[in-house]
């Protein structure tokens, strides 16, 4: 492991984020790409914009691709409303 690799391992562990572990599995794991969803990335820059920056930087100093996952919409499409415009009639071959 590289002395930039240590060093920046040091410093995650005073993150209050998971980005050691992100760190270490890019390690492990040896990837020309990875891939993070957005919610994870929208919570390093929150809780650690700095550090977040550092592992970018790192990531693309080893050439990986980061690929950032946008969240599927979390909302359920419903049928069309109907219009209130009495009964309906009813199928056919059903009429009394």
């Amino acid at each position: 492991m590289d002395s930039a690799t240590e060093t920046l391992l040091r410093d995650l562990e005073a993150s209050p984020t998971d980005l050691r572990k992100l760190v270490v599995s890019a390690l492990w794991r040896d990837r020309s790409s990875i891939t993070i969803e957005s919610e994870a990335v929208a919570r390093w820059e929150r809780d650690d914009p700095h550090r977040w920056a550092s592992v970018q930087a790192w990531l693309l100093s080893r050439g990986v691709t980061i690929m950032v996952l946008r969240p599927r919409s979390s909302t359920v499409t419903s049928p069309p409303a109907r219009t209130s415009q009495g009964p309906e009639p009813p199928p056919a071959g059903m009429r009394g």
